[in-house]
C-alpha cells in the first residue's frame, strides 16, 4: 500500500518561499493533481517526493517509510517529465528495460516486466523503433511504459502533456486515466492546465505562492470555490467578478452592480452583507443565461438587460459578450441562435448560483 504523507514540508530558495508548510495525506490509488499558475511551488514539490530536489524542512513518507534521506532510486516512485527524457541511441523496448537492467534485475523478469508494459500502452509495432521515429504522443507512452516497467508505489508526472497538441493531449489524458484504473496505484499529477486537472483528478490541489489554497473533488471546488483566485482559475471560460456596492433603502438590501442594473440581497445573505459598504459577486458564465433560454422565470432570478458586444460561435453553445460595471462579462448561450453584435438581450441569472465574496479579503462569504 502506497500512501504519501507530507509534514510541514517546506522548501526554500535562499530567501524565496518555494512551498511553505504543507501537510498532505494521499491514500493508496488516489489520482491527486496539483494545479496552478507557473512558479506556485506545484513542480518543486513533486520533485521533493521524487528526491530529485533537497527539501529545507519537514518530512515525507512513502509507504509509510521516511525517505527524507533516500536516493530518488530507493524511493519506489517512477517519474514522468514534460520532455519524455528518452535515450535517442535505443530502442522502445530498450528504453523501457534500460532501468531494470542498471538496477541489475535478471533478464528474463526484464522481458517479462517490458512486454506487460507494451501490452498496457499498445506498443507492440514500435518495439524495434528508436525515439526519433516516434511520434510526440508515442514517446510520452514509452516514457510512461518505462515507469510502468519499475511497479513503483507511486507514479509522479510533471505537466506530461504539455507539448502535445491538443487533440493528442485530450487522447493521452484518456489513456492516463484507464492506466490509473489498471494499474490502481497513487498518481500524484502537476499540471497548469485546470481542464486537465478536472478530468483527471479524484482530488485537486490549487496552489498560490507555495500555498494550499483549496483541496476538494473537481466538483467541490468548481462549485465552492473558498477564494477569488480558485473561483477563477477553475473553470474555463473564468468565472466572471464584479465589485458592487451595498445599498440599503426601505428596509431592504440591494445590490448594486452598476448605475441602470441594482438586484435585492438575497435573504439568506443578508446578515453577511449588512454592515459591508461594498461586496465581490462572481457568476460563472453559464450561469448568466438568455432569458429566451433560461429553464425557469421566477421571483428567484436577477433579471437585466444588456447591449451585445461580441457573439463567438462554438457550434454547441455562443459566447456573448457585455459590459456589466465597465467590466467584459462573458455569458454562455446553449442550444444558440444568431446573435448581432449590439442587440439587446434580457438575461437571467438564478440567485443559488451567486457567488459571494469579501471585498476585502476576497474570501468567500
Amino acid at each position: 500500500m502506497a500512501n504519501v504523507e507530507l509534514k510541514n514540508l517546506t522548501k526554500k530558495y535562499g530567501d524565496v518561499v518555494a512551498v511553505q508548510n504543507m501537510n498532505l495525506k494521499i491514500p493508496h490509488n488516489e489520482f491527486l493533481v496539483l494545479v496552478g499558475p507557473s512558479g506556485c511551488g506545484k513542480s518543486t514539490t513533486l520533485r521533493m517526493i521524487a528526491g530529485l530536489e533537497e527539501i529545507t524542512g519537514g518530512e515525507i513518507f512513502i509507504g509509510n517509510q521516511l525517505v527524507n534521506e533516500k536516493d530518488p532510486k530507493d524511493r519506489n516512485v517512477s517519474m514522468v517529465f514534460q520532455n519524455y527524457a528518452l535515450y535517442p541511441h535505443m530502442t522502445v523496448e530498450e528504453n523501457l528495460g534500460f532501468s531494470l537492467k542498471i538496477a541489475k534485475v535478471e533478464k528474463k523478469e526484464i522481458e517479462q516486466r517490458v512486454k506487460e508494459a507494451v501490452q498496457i500502452l499498445g506498443l507492440e509495432e514500435l518495439q524495434k523503433r528508436k525515439p526519433s521515429q516516434l511520434s510526440g504522443g508515442q514517446r510520452q507512452r514509452v516514457a510512461m511504459g518505462r515507469a510502468i516497467v519499475r511497479r513503483p508505489d507511486a507514479f509522479l508526472f510533471d505537466e506530461p502533456l504539455s507539448n502535445l497538441d491538443a487533440k493528442l493531449r485530450t487522447q493521452m489524458r484518456t489513456e492516463i486515466k484507464k492506466l490509473h484504473q489498471n494499474l490502481k496505484t497513487t498518481v500524484i499529477y502537476v499540471t497548469h492546465d485546470q481542464v486537465e486537472a478536472m478530468t483527471l483528478a479524484d482530488r485537486i490541489i490549487i496552489m498560490k505562492d507555495g500555498y494550499i489554497e483549496q483541496i476538494g473533488s473537481p466538483i467541490e471546488v468548481f462549485n465552492k470555490p473558498v477564494n477569488v483566485f480558485v473561483a477563477t482559475f477553475i473553470g474555463s471560460p473564468p468565472m466572471n467578478i464584479i465589485e458592487c456596492d451595498i445599498i440599503k433603502k426601505d428596509n431592504n438590501l440591494f445590490i448594486q452592480v452598476d448605475k441602470n442594473t441594482t438586484f435585492l440581497c438575497p435573504k439568506e445573505k443578508i446578515n453577511s452583507l449588512e454592515n459591508l459598504k461594498k461586496v465581490l459577486i462572481g457568476i460563472r458564465a453559464e450561469d448568466i443565461v438568455p432569458l429566451d433560454n433560461a429553464i425557469t422565470s421566477n421571483n428567484a432570478n436577477w433579471t437585466f438587460e444588456k447591449i451585445i458586444d461580441l457573439a463567438e460561435p462554438l457550434g454547441t453553445e455562443t459566447q456573448l459578450f457585455f459590459k456589466l460595471s465597465n467590466k467584459e462579462i462573458i455569458s454562455r448561450m446553449y442550444n444558440p441562435r444568431p446573435v448581432n453584435i449590439g442587440e439587446n438581450i434580457i438575461f437571467q441569472i438564478a440567485i443559488n448560483k451567486v457567488h459571494f465574496f469579501n471585498y476585502e479579503t476576497e474570501k468567500t462569504i
